[in-house]
Formats: structure tokens, sequence, C-alpha cells
């Protein structure tokens, strides 16, 4: 008998190690997924940071704008009547922007934003979707203004990054023993091509999204400790931050003080309503008071309101808001929300609509039968929390929908809805695994992982990058040419290198010269391409000016300016076969002087030998 008991207490014991160390492990795995997750979005929201064209994210010409003025002049900027900008935003984002961006030489203007007359909002009949016109100085390596931007780009994607995180911890508040909810609602975040191209921009969203994710979370962690007044204290921190990021920010506080008095009426707790309204009040007045004075003093009201309105007058809604509004209205911000980019110019596949609400549906559909089949089994405070993440989606709806009886279809954007972000895709992920047993958590979580980041994957390289057309070329594109070169001609022009294609017949070949401004050339040179014999015998060639063919002579080019100069040459049959090579120059068509190489260089003379081609003739 008494071994029976042994054996039995020796199992039991073991039975409880394994459970004991099981929490642990799955504790240790959320964890390091959970890095995983961001760490993935860092790389996916810096790779959209690089192929988003400068200033082709939303408003990012005015958000830069105003970081340049705070570098530059030391002090905020002031709204004008005739001059749109960002000057009526609260400053910390910018701040933050300048802070980083100030390790660039902003006296170097290479990358500087040069406007596009045939941009389709420019309102002169143009149907380019580029706000900008792009130049190979605006490509990496970065430097000057071009280095400024996208350091302010690196100040987003981190707030992304941050933003990711806290959704993740919001999750795990709500369901600590349900970790892939919490891991999906992150995934859902990281891998929303949209986000991802807001956080690759300089836009002061990206900070009230993460202020607001960060008071989301705040806020539900004092739900479970209320009577702590620094819970709600450390609540009030995350508020401030949102006032300090954008105007609007002032829904996160009415949901704060929303969840405070929920809280202290639950409890019936005068104390507590105190306390916590002293927490959410004192740090906020201080923290933005400053910001309100000014405007007071500077435009009358303390929002700067009345004199925004007059400068923005063009975007306000002239007449009632009628159904059809609201049905293109949540059309356009569920499209935007997922992935609508450019200045909602620039669309994605039709597929990747549908398939956006396939989830929403699911989601949404599977959020309610979870309510239904398992509302009963949660507990208080996650019926609390899942309530409160509601409230505060329908807060910011409401607002937005308050937003466009004012203003017109500009204000339909999904990345107004950024500040839910986190609640959303917590509510969302709920629906789409909480019916699931916990095993089948681990099994969706990887399918539906890989999914999004082939869609996340896709969006800059197969949608964003190719719908914009660049006058010059970036700088990268002559780090893989075949034929390397490195001759300057007349202290002006520099060529970098060349690529040759012969046709399939091999009667013709292209000669691709890359060309690169060393500055301004004062004279539309002509290039000339030669096809030299074995005996140093002209048998070919084709001249023209670098550029002339784009529109874009040479007298226009800007220093750094790279272009691609095709020249095409025909081999005749009855070219005898043998060595060839070509001769490459620069010339003044009117008198026919060429210009000279630079004597600092590997040649000298007025022309280049280029590489020998195969033997005609040997196959």
């Amino acid at each position: 008998m008494p071994l029976v008991t042994e054996s039995t207490q020796a199992l039991s014991a073991h039975a409880a190690a394994r459970r004991s160390w099981r929490p642990k492990l799955l504790q240790g795995t959320a964890a390091s997924l959970t890095m995983i997750v961001v760490l993935g979005y860092a790389l996916l929201a810096t790779l959209y940071s690089i192929v988003t064209p400068a200033w082709e994210a939303p408003d990012e010409t005015e958000h830069f704008s105003y970081v340049a003025y705070l570098v530059q002049h030391q002090q905020l900027p002031v709204q004008h009547l005739g001059q749109l900008g960002e000057a009526h935003q609260p400053p910390l984002y910018y701040l933050l922007a300048a802070g980083a961006s100030a390790f660039a030489d902003w006296h170097d203007v290479a990358g500087a934003y040069q406007p596009n007359p045939q941009f389709i909002w420019a309102g002169r009949g143009g149907r380019e979707i580029n706000v900008a016109l792009h130049y190979s100085d605006e490509s990496p390596p970065y430097r000057g203004q071009a280095l400024a931007l996208h350091l302010a780009r690196l100040v987003s994607v981190l707030m992304g990054a941050a933003t990711v995180a806290l959704t993740i911890g919001i999750g795990r508040l709500i369901f600590p023993k349900r970790a892939g909810i919490a891991l999906l609602a992150g995934t859902l975040v990281a891998l929303n091509p949209q986000f991802l191209f807001i956080s690759g921009s300089v836009n002061n969203d990206n900070l009230l999204t993460l202020a607001a994710t960060g008071a989301w979370w705040q806020t539900l962690r004092a739900w479970k400790e209320p009577t702590a007044w620094r819970a709600w204290f450390y609540s009030s921190v995350w508020v401030a931050a949102a006032m300090l990021a954008k105007s609007s920010g002032f829904m996160i506080a009415c949901c704060a003080w929303g969840a405070l008095a929920a809280c202290a009426w639950r409890r019936r707790s005068w104390k507590l309503l105190l306390q916590g309204t002293l927490a959410l009040t004192v740090i906020p007045l201080l923290a933005t008071g400053w910001w309100f004075l000014r405007n007071q003093r500077l435009y009358g009201d303390p929002l700067g309101w009345a004199i925004f309105r007059q400068i923005y007058a063009a975007v306000q809604r002239s007449g009632p808001v009628g159904w059809n509004d609201i049905r293109v209205f949540f059309t356009t911000q569920l499209n935007s929300f997922a992935g609508q980019f450019g200045w909602m110019d620039l669309w994605a596949p039709t597929w990747f609509y549908r398939l956006i609400r396939v989830i929403w549906w699911l989601g949404l559909g599977g959020l309610a039968l979870f309510l239904v089949l398992r509302g009963r089994h949660l507990t208080g405070y996650q019926r609390a929390a899942l309530a409160f993440l509601a409230l505060a989606v329908a807060a910011q709806e409401a607002f937005m929908l308050w937003s466009i009886t004012h203003f017109n279809a500009s204000w339909y954007q999904g990345r107004y809805l950024f500040p839910i972000i986190g609640p959303l895709m917590v509510l969302l992920a709920t629906g789409l695994v909480g019916l699931l047993p916990r095993a089948g958590e681990w099994f969706v979580l990887p399918g539906s992982t890989v999914l999004l980041v082939i869609v996340a994957v896709f969006m800059p390289l197969r949608v964003i990058s190719p719908a914009y057309s660049w006058v010059t070329l970036p700088s990268w594109d002559t780090w893989f040419l075949p034929g390397k070169v490195d001759a300057s001609f007349g202290h002006t022009f520099r060529l970098a290198g060349y690529r040759m294609q012969e046709t399939a017949d091999h009667r013709a070949i292209t000669v691709t010269l890359y060309w690169q401004a060393l500055r301004t050339p004062d004279f539309n040179y002509s290039a000339f391409v030669h096809l030299i014999d074995g005996k140093g015998q002209l048998v070919a060639q084709n001249d023209h000016a670098p550029g002339e063919a784009q529109g874009y002579p040479p007298v226009v080019w800007r220093p750094g300016d790279i272009l691609a100069d095709p020249h095409t040459l025909a081999l005749l049959p009855q070219h005898p076969s043998g060595t060839y090579r070509f001769r490459v120059g620069l010339y003044d068509w009117q008198t026919g002087v060429r210009l000279q190489l630079d004597p600092r260089g590997t040649a000298t003379g007025d022309f280049v030998m280029l590489d020998l081609l195969p033997q005609r003739g040997a196959d």
C-alpha cells in the first residue's frame, strides 16, 4: 500500500511539474514571438519608407515644412491666411522629428521638394499621381534634405513599432491565457499595408496613434488597479502626449475620463473619481495649457479654429451630408484603412480589397459568436475591457462622422481611424480565433501571418514603386551596371557606366550610357557613340543630346542627376567578322568642339573606349 501511495505521489508531482513549466514555456514563446512581430514590422516599415518616393505620402510636404521651420528658425510656425500648411498642429511630433533630422545638412538642397505641375490635385488639369518631381539626389545614399526626410521617417517607424508592441500588450491584458489573440492582433496591425505606409512617412498621425494606443493600454491596466492613483497618472501622460500630437487627441482624453467614471461608478467610490480626475486633468493641462494660451493670444481662440477654417475654406462642406455621402465615406474609409496609397490616388489591386472584406466579415462575425457563446465565461474585467475597446472605436468613428458634416471627402481617409487601430485589431483577432481551442490558435497564426506578409511585401514592390516615374534615375541604378566607367568630361558630365544589348538577329546593338551631372551644363551638348573596327575605322555612329528623348535636355539637369542615354547602332551584314570597340564622348553640336576629359582621371583626350564586343561570326 505505501508503494502505491508513493507511486501516486510521484506521478502527481510529475504532472504538477509539467503543468508548472508549460505556462512558462508558452509565456517565453509568446515573448519571443512578440519580438519577432515587432522586428518584422520595423523591417517592413523601413522598406516602405525607402521605396515610397519623397513627398508621396499624404500631406508629407506640409509636415516636413513644419520640421524644417523648427530646425531653421528655432520657433513654432504661425498660421497665416493664404498659406496652407500644418502650423495649426501641436508641436510634439515635429519636435521629435526635428531632433532626429538635425543631424542632416539642411543647407544642402539635395532631395528638396520640387512640385509636379501635372499632379492630379494641383488644379491644372494634370492626371499624374505624383505630387513631386523626382531626381537622383533623393535616392540612397541620402544627403542634405533627403537625409533629413528619411531620418524623420525613421522616427515614425519607431513610433509604429511601439504601437505594435502596445497592441499586443492590450491583448495580453485582456486574455492572459490566450497569447494567440494578442499576437494575432499585433500581427494585424504590423502587416496592415496602409499602417506601414503611413508609419514610413513624416506624419503626426504616427505619434497620435502611438499615444492613443498607449492610453488604451494604460487605462486597461488602471482598471485592474483602480485605487492606485499612479495608474491613472500614467494614463494622463499618454493622454497629454496625444493632445500634444494632434488636436483630435482630446478624444483619447474623453475616453480615458469615461473609463475612470465607469470604474468609480462600479465601485461607488467618490474618492477614486476625485483622485483619478485630478490625475487625468492636471498633467494634460500642465503639458498642453501653454499651447491653448498661445493660440488664444495669436488667433483669438484657444484652438486657432477660426483662422484654420478660413485657410482651409476649400475643403469645407458646402451642403448637408446625404446618404450617398455616408456610403462613400464608409467605403473609402475601409479601403484606405487597409491600403490606398499616395495622396489617396493610388489604389491596390481589387483582390486586396476583397480579401480585406473577407477578413473583416470573419472577424466581426466571429466576435459576435464569441460573445454569445463564450461571453458568460468571461471575467468581469474581460467583459468591461472589451466594452471599453468597443466604445473607444465607436467614439472615434462618431468623431469622424461629425467631422464630415463640416469637411468634404478629404476627411474620409482611413488613417484617421489609426488612433483606435489597437482596440480594433484586438476585437478582430478575438473574433478570428476566440472560438478556437488554444492549440488551434497556433495553427491559424502562422498561416495567416504568411499570407499577410506576402501581401505587405507585395504592395511596396509591385504597387507603390512602379507607380511613380522618375525624371532621372535613382543613384543605386549605377551600382549594378555590367560596364563600369568613371570618366569626367569638361568638369560637367561624368560617365558612370554603360550597358549593351544586341538584337536577336544581330542587326543592331543598343549602347546605353549612364551620365551624371557634376554641375548644371551650360549647353545641350551631344553625346556620340562610334562603332570602331579593329583597324580604327568608323563603322557606325549615333549622336544626340542625353535626355533629349525624355524631354530633359542637359541645360535643365541638376547637380547629381543621373540619366540613361540609349544609342542604337545598326550592324550591317556586310560588316566583316572581327573585333569592334565603342568610342564615346561629348561635343558642342554648333562648333563640333569636343569636351575634354578631366586630366585628373585615368584617361586623357576627348573620348573613352568601351569594352570590346564579342567577335562577330564566331558562331
